[in-house]
């Protein structure tokens, strides 16, 4: 007779805190370039830090503080950073298998902290433990029986996870807020914002639908690269969201 133990809800929470951990690495640098960024184009320090709590979205507070400084209107702010993030739409139809059982007051939390990094982390997490539900001994078995029937505590992984990230991007902010104007101007600590989405890319590609949206994203940009105003890469952003939604779609029917 075989024992299954799955983890507590503290377990998992703490789990995905230490997960999620290694990612701050990139993180880090990534929230200073932020905060230096709002400083030189004329946003108040507590505005940043708020936008950095309400909005929690690292790209594009970068691109919007960005176009700020270059003085963009509202409209095509509001245009590039709904552009950006269409990106999670990707994310939610690939998490909302895992979730839709959970109360709303939960996923509306997880949808908070749904960042690249806390989805790149989570979901590998859900499919290690479906795969292994999948291939558990037979129904009699004692072990297997005790398995499906004890809680599924994972989203307090993911939960753990996202506040992993949510408290680093408010102290790397923070830190560029405070300290940016001492940074030397020979550190570029602009390395980090491609360094963390090519880490989360290494992790996004064991699943297929992160395949496909990777591959036809990058056909995309090779074909409409001659297009104006940068809209190749937008082109392509979108290609690649609806392959991964389709795969997702696809693969859910064929289980």
């Amino acid at each position: 007779m075989t024992s299954v133990r799955l983890p507590s809800r503290r377990g998992e929470f703490l789990a995905g805190c230490r997960d999620e951990s290694p990612l701050l690495l990139g993180v880090a640098p990534f929230g200073m370039i932020y905060g230096i960024a709002a400083l030189a184009a004329g946003v108040p320090a507590w505005i940043a830090q708020l936008a950095s709590a309400v909005v929690f979205a690292g790209a594009a507070q970068l691109v919007i503080v960005q176009m700020l400084a270059a003085g963009a209107g509202f409209m095509p702010i509001a245009l590039t950073s709904g552009l950006l993030n269409l990106r999670h739409v990707l994310y939610s139809a690939s998490m909302a298998a895992y979730v839709r059982h959970l109360p709303r007051r939960w996923r509306l939390l997880l949808a908070y902290v749904l960042t690249d990094e806390a989805y790149a982390v989570a979901v590998l997490r859900y499919q290690r433990r479906h795969e292994a539900e999948a291939g558990s001994a037979p129904p009699t078995d004692s072990g297997a029986t005790e398995a499906a029937e004890a809680p599924d505590h994972r989203h307090w992984y993911f939960l753990g996870a996202g506040f992993t990230l949510w408290a680093g991007w408010q102290l790397s902010t923070a830190a560029g807020l405070l300290f940016g104007a001492t940074i030397p101007a020979e550190w570029e600590l602009d390395f980090a914002v491609p360094l963390t989405f090519i880490a989360l890319l290494t992790l996004l590609l064991r699943e297929h639908a992160g395949q496909a949206a990777a591959l036809v994203a990058a056909v995309g940009a090779l074909v409409f690269a001659a297009l104006p105003y940068k809209l190749g890469l937008v082109a392509a952003i979108v290609l690649g969201l609806l392959a991964g939604a389709w795969t997702v779609r696809r693969l859910e029917r064929v289980r």
